[in-house]
């Protein structure tokens, strides 16, 4: 549990050494080396963690099956909120959280790069952070309104890619949902038993979006 909390601790620490040069680009140099190397040791932190738990397991092919989640830390290690949420939560609030947790990760990510890459371009409309997360908002829920906009191949590639994820998120929570029903109906128990609770839960988790939007 310390452990988990210790490596929270990290992922905000990357956060911070991420977003400031982006955010204050007119820092000294000596600041922009230090959020790079913070950003660095932060990730070889990560990269050393799952390393040496994947060297400690014996069946190592079910440990990265039932790790995923590990390796996005990896990759983006904003992720960490979602590893340490997703193993202490039922299905429902499982679910509700992963969608959350990625979909603030993926926008707050794709806003800083999509900054960076786009403030000093020639002709470029994202300027600001206001503007970048607009940005990321109509572009993840395909609103497109078209006042800002990428201009650069770079800023183009976070476009697609944070579309990609955006579809990619909702094919991950339609198909998990859809595998737990079919292994809630596959079992041979009494089936208006089992739909009465499916719907039972279906509106539980309605509510709880209700609420939390």
């Amino acid at each position: 549990m310390r452990a988990e909390w210790r490596m929270l601790v990290f992922a905000g620490v990357f956060l911070v050494a991420y977003a400031t040069p982006i955010l204050f680009p007119h820092i000294p140099y000596d600041w922009k080396l230090t959020c790079w190397l913070a950003q660095l040791g932060c990730w070889l932190l990560f990269l050393a963690e799952y390393v040496t738990r994947f060297v400690r397991a014996g069946d190592k092919k079910a440990f990265a099956k039932d790790n995923v989640i590990d390796l996005l830390v990896i990759l983006l290690p904003l992720m960490m909120p979602l590893r340490m949420l997703q193993r202490r939560l039922g299905f429902q609030r499982k679910v509700l959280t992963f969608t959350a947790t990625t979909t603030l990760v993926l926008g707050l990510a794709a806003s800083l790069a999509v900054l960076r890459v786009e403030r000093d371009a020639p002709g470029a409309n994202i300027l600001t952070f206001g503007d970048a997360t607009w940005w990321a908002v109509t572009t993840m829920t395909t609103t497109g309104y078209g006042d800002t906009y990428p201009v650069t191949p770079d800023g183009r590639l976070i476009g697609s890619a944070l579309m990609l994820g955006g579809v990619a998120l909702l094919g991950v929570v339609t198909a998990t949902l859809a595998s737990w029903f079919g292994r809630r109906f596959d079992t041979g128990d009494d089936t208006e038993k089992l739909l009465r609770e499916a719907l039972k839960e279906i509106g539980e988790l309605k509510e709880m979006l209700r609420t939390r939007g």
